[in-house]
């Protein structure tokens, strides 16, 4: 019997053996490109399967195929030239770059056919590993292989009878998104469970369905004197996340070689969605439309009814108001020239290689700071980028963490900095990216680019960093808002008003820190912090009417303040109502905004 069940045993596992032993699979690489979009390249799915790379920078690395042997490649690569792509390449894949992972393969289909994505997507976050005209669709990685043995039932019972565990090196799975299937996920990011275990359950995009397992908010008292006039919201205080299973004692690796393909972050200043203003809807009646209409009427630039909708006559009055006003005029100058204050982070050498990286060179410049923690967790980052999950990983962010936070107590933090962890995913890695920020001892602010390379990532952070919006958590202020033209010259007006001889740099940072939480709007404000900003916008126009009322002069400057404030409220709730959010929910989220902006500078009035 034992030498029946000996070649049966060998049969089973050659199909695996084989492909481990295989340490090199070959792909084309199309080229790399800018603002690229799946049907861009419909010409190259009908030659095989194609996949993305993001790269940052709205930068793509497109590739087609993925084959066991070169010369395999090398028909695929004059296909690909001969479709459009002269330049396209043959590039090595290897497969034994990562650490074996437990998977769930739940089907194999020909490349050529039509694949019910959709469908596959309920099993949860798919990967593919490409084997010249098959793909083997995979969800997971699993923590353990009894995870996945537990899972296994209700993946077969999505219609997949034939779903199996298996074990693969991470170097093999290709992410399947919205590039690869053509199926467009929820524009919110949804729950990441922070243990490494896989989500209970998905929805149909393939993004976790919030559960019980997910952070709420503790909401804030109301707003109530000048002296916390910044602490409009309370930071939400989430329950402590369950953290990924303990590795060891770290060891630091000598040294680390980055290649040309690093990642390459969008500059600090360069353009993004930010700078792109929403049109204002003219069908939705609000109160914010109805307040400024009454002093465009007042100031005789708007002669229509007070009805509440941001219609042609409202903007026409508005832009009539904007050019006759002589104290708005005087303003605008300073607004068109000058920052916005508070929003530089750190002038630390680090805080400049951190905010460059897109420069490969400045990715060396890492190693200057060695001794730094926050040096070794932006080189465990970049180590991840190229590399994916390693050893090397762990031990450089365990050390970073580590050194970030001991002989530094610190309280409602909602990790245990002194114990060790296993970075299986991107969005772990860069939560505990954002403790290290958040260190007593860490000067440096967050970078934009990390924010707009990984905002689903990024969001979640947020979101359960939130108890850290106070003093901790410091984030560059990244032009979220402030390049649009009514916030500048309000924010500008804000500052002329505001009495005090030096401005708190501090205060204003923490203000844009918020802003900066506020612009990823990862949920609504609950209705303790809804009532809390509807009181101090209450307030500050209150304030602001007396104080207008004992001068000519506080007069003018009250009135364009609030035409520029009411405006940009305006144009705020059609940012959130973009965005999916219910109009009371955005009305809510615009005053919470607003507050960031001006709050500092007008908490005298409140």
């Amino acid at each position: 019997m034992m030498k029946l069940w000996q070649p049966l045993f060998l049969l089973l596992i050659l199909p695996f053996a084989l492909e481990a032993q295989n340490e090199t699979r070959y792909t084309v690489q199309a080229g790399t490109f800018i603002d690229a979009k799946p049907a861009d390249f419909d010409a190259l799915r009908a030659v095989d399967f194609v996949y993305a790379n993001e790269l940052g920078d709205n930068l793509v690395e497109v590739f087609v195929g993925g084959y066991d042997s070169r010369s395999q490649a090398e028909q695929l690569m004059a296909e690909v030239q001969q479709s459009g792509y002269p330049n396209a390449f043959i590039k090595e894949r290897p497969v034994n770059a990562g650490r074996p992972v437990t998977v769930i393969q739940t089907a194999t289909r020909e490349i050529a056919s039509s694949i019910e994505w959709e469908q596959l997507m309920k099993a949860g976050p798919l990967y593919g590993i490409l084997s010249n005209e098959l793909i083997k669709i995979v969800t997971g990685p699993y923590t353990s292989a009894e995870a996945a043995k537990a899972d296994l039932g209700r993946v077969r019972q999505l219609g997949y009878s034939d779903a199996f565990v298996k074990t693969v090196n991470e170097g093999m799975l290709i992410p399947l998104g919205a590039f690869e299937t053509g199926v467009k996920k929820p524009l919110i990011p949804l729950g990441m469970d922070e243990s490494g275990a896989r989500p209970s359950s998905y929805n149909q995009a393939g993004e976790r369905i919030s559960s019980g397992q997910d952070l709420p908010r503790d909401p804030s008292s109301d707003y109530s004197t000048p002296d916390d006039a910044y602490e409009v919201l309370t930071p939400r205080s989430p329950n402590a996340p369950t953290e990924p299973e303990p590795i060891g004692t770290p060891n630091i690796p000598k040294g680390y070689d980055y290649y040309d393909g690093d990642v390459r972050p969008a500059a600090t200043g360069s353009a993004s969605a930010a700078d792109i203003m929403p049109a204002i809807d003219g069908s939705v009646k609000r109160g914010s439309v109805l307040e400024l209409q009454k002093i465009l009427k007042a100031a005789k630039t708007y002669t229509g009814s007070l009805d509440g909708y941001y219609g042609p006559g409202t903007t026409k009055g508005y832009e009539e108001y904007v050019a006759q006003n002589r104290t708005l005029q005087r303003y605008q100058v300073l607004a068109e020239n000058q920052p916005i204050p508070g929003t530089e982070g750190s002038n630390t050498g680090l805080q400049k290689v951190i905010n460059n990286l897109d420069d490969p060179a400045q990715a060396t410049e890492l190693d200057r700071y060695r001794n730094d923690p926050l040096a070794k967790a932006y080189q465990a980052y970049q180590l991840f980028r190229n590399f994916g999950p390693g050893e090397e990983v762990n031990q450089l962010m365990n050390t970073a963490v580590n050194g970030a936070f001991k002989g530094k107590p610190m309280e409602g933090l909602p990790f245990d900095p002194t114990s060790t962890y296993a970075y299986r995913d991107l969005g772990q890695l860069i939560l505990h990216l954002h403790y290290i920020h958040a260190a007593p001892a860490t000067e440096e602010a967050a970078p934009c680019w990390l924010m707009y390379r990984h905002p689903q990532e990024t969001a979640k952070a947020y979101e359960i960093m939130a108890a850290m919006v106070g003093d901790e958590l410091n984030l560059q202020g990244c032009g979220q808002f402030e390049s649009w033209p009514e916030v500048r010259l309000l924010v500008t007006l804000a500052a002329s008003i505001n009495s005090k001889d030096r401005f708190d740099q501090k205060r204003l940072s923490q203000a844009a820190t918020e802003r900066s939480r506020l612009y990823m709007a990862p949920q609504p404000l609950n209705s303790q912090e809804r009532k809390a900003v509807e009181n101090w916008d209450k307030n500050l126009m209150t304030g602001l009417n007396t104080w207008s009322a004992q001068d000519p002069l506080h007069g003018r400057l009250a009135e364009a303040f609030k035409a520029m404030y009411l405006q940009t409220q305006v144009r705020l709730e059609d940012y959130f109502m973009d965005k999916d959010y219910e109009r009371k929910e955005a009305t809510a989220l615009a005053l919470a905004t607003l507050h960031t902006l001006v709050a500092y500078h007008m908490e005298r009035f409140v």
